[in-house]
């Protein structure tokens, strides 16, 4: 290596004269880093992200439906981070996203124009690859869900203050909470506005829907008139 005139920096030349072998270790045990069940019946997409989803599904070849009516609640499952990280730049026009988090169950109705996409099909993988929020290449980690994701809704520091006080006031066990989470956390007692969020994030006002995944699964298929979306 020698030092560029152009660039100042080392840089690498090649002497093509001079071959060289390179004994390269054998990887042949690859092991996932993350592992997914796949649900029984498929994904629901809420009304609202109907269109930008089903554009990526027609884009794949994926099979989906329309719901021709609206979907009475039913047990389903539902996807909120823990917590996510959006990257700091762009990449290919997108903001990238990752998040932690895990399915539990619920119960909700959809409305009339939701999508299902059903796991039985030739493209099951792709549709998990697409639709799994934490798989490396869904919709959600190319930014496709990022508006879920942004809080939208705050509460000013001298509200948050009053706030706080009637909600310790009036539930001893939430004092007896917060003290606890002063002591075990460090940084939490060192940062005012982790501190405040912690009242706000129990108070009325907070985003229920905030880091709440659009996408839902099912474990069966919805028993009501569908228009077929792409076969």
């Amino acid at each position: 290596r020698t030092t560029s005139e152009v660039s100042g920096a080392l840089t690498t030349r090649y002497d093509e004269s001079q071959p060289q072998i390179w004994r390269i270790p054998l990887r042949d045990d690859v092991q996932p880093a993350l592992s997914v069940v796949a649900p029984r019946g498929g994904y629901l997409v809420p009304a609202a992200w109907a269109e930008p989803v089903a554009t990526a599904l027609h884009r794949h070849g994926i099979n989906f439906s329309r719901l021709d009516a609206p979907l009475s609640s039913q047990p389903l499952q539902q996807f909120r981070a823990s917590s996510h990280a959006f990257a700091a730049g762009s990449l290919e026009g997108r903001q990238r996203l990752s998040v932690e988090g895990e399915w539990t169950e619920t119960a909700q109705p959809l409305p009339a124009g939701s999508l299902f996409v059903p796991i039985a099909q030739p493209k099951a993988r792709l549709v998990m690859a697409l639709l799994e929020p934490q798989a490396p290449d869904s919709l959600l980690a190319w930014g496709h869900f990022n508006n879920a994701f942004e809080r939208k809704e705050y509460m000013e520091a001298y509200v948050a203050e009053q706030v706080a006080r009637e909600m310790l006031a009036a539930d001893p066990a939430l004092q007896q909470a917060f003290e606890q989470r002063l002591r075990d956390d460090p940084a939490f007692a060192a940062d005012p506005a982790q501190r405040l969020d912690f009242f706000y994030q129990r108070h009325s006002a907070w985003d229920q829907r905030y880091a709440l995944y659009p996408i839902l699964r099912s474990e069966r298929r919805p028993q009501l008139a569908m228009t077929p979306g792409m076969r």
